[in-house]
């Protein structure tokens, strides 16, 4: 499936949080989906959508004048997961911030040193989507281990 990809807007901040919901794998901690609903109300994003309305989304931050940028959050919804959403999503970020001069990409996720098997899928993307695991962070807790994950553009 490929997803029609545009720029986030305030009137899909309800479905984002639905797609949070619909995955507890991933989002289950409240702090976390909170964070998100707000990123999604706040932050550069794109949603990917089809003739139903919003199959995944993410946001980002930019440092315009350092050339760097941040996913802050992506998902997919649950049953379209591993149908290339994630990769529409993330090439249109990606041409998009090379216009713009942007160099660097990073992406914070969970890192392995927790085994926890939903976030290997996560690794395991931004893997396969030429990203290098840089650094390995103790920003959230001590359950939850980080790691910087980067993309030269």
């Amino acid at each position: 499936m490929v997803a029609a990809v545009r720029k986030l807007e305030p009137h899909d901040a309800a479905a984002c949080d639905a797609i949070v919901a619909g995955l507890p794998e991933w989002f289950g901690n409240q702090q976390g989906i909170r964070d998100c609903a707000l990123a999604v109300r706040s932050h550069a994003g794109l949603v990917a959508t089809d003739e139903i309305g919003v199959t995944g989304f993410l946001t980002w931050t930019q440092d315009r004048e350092r050339g760097v940028a941040e996913i802050t959050w992506m998902a997919v919804r649950a049953d379209l997961r591993r149908h290339g959403i994630g990769r529409s999503l993330l090439g249109a970020l990606i041409e998009r911030l090379q216009e713009e001069r942007v160099h660097r990409l990073d992406v914070k996720t969970l890192s392995e040193r927790a085994a926890y098997a939903p976030y290997a899928e996560t690794r395991d993307f931004y893997l396969a989507n030429g990203f290098e695991p840089i650094a390995e962070l103790d920003i959230w807790d001590e359950e939850n281990p980080a790691v910087l994950m980067r993309r030269s553009l």
